[in-house]
């Protein structure tokens, strides 16, 4: 009877162990699941029309006026107005402080990072020899 009981304590220890490994070992992560694309709000990033008064000076203004306007002037850098931006642009500093570069002071400072498709206008006037259009 002994041999019995033990036979199937054996039995049930050893599936419950099986059962109990099975189910622990196929555990992974999906990055998919894990960081799920953002649903697209519809809005596109249409770089093709990037020029100095259409796209740059709005952005410029918007996030860069507050305090590098020629009235406020902080750190003596001056975005108002194309010349100046383009000065920035020129010496690479406009776009290394906007992408949060190594070496550069991140822009907006205290504040999140530009949005990519700003950034993407930037880039598209600059990539066109940065015109005053």
């Amino acid at each position: 009877m002994i041999c019995k009981t033990l036979k199937y304590f054996s039995l049930i220890s050893l599936s419950i162990l099986s059962f109990s490994s099975l189910f622990s070992s196929c555990y992974y992560d999906v990055n998919q699941e894990l960081y799920p694309k953002p649903i697209d709000s519809g809005i596109s990033c249409d770089t093709s029309k990037a020029t100095y008064s259409g796209k740059v000076s709005t952005i410029i203004q918007t996030n860069c006026n507050a305090c590098h306007s020629t009235a406020v002037n902080s750190g003596g850098v001056s975005l108002e107005g194309y010349s100046n931006v383009l000065a920035a642009q020129q010496n690479g500093t406009l776009m290394g402080t906007i992408n949060h570069s190594a070496g550069y002071n991140a822009m907006p400072l205290g504040a999140a990072k530009l949005s990519d498709c700003d950034i993407a206008n930037l880039n598209a006037w600059i990539h066109a020899g940065a015109p005053n259009n």
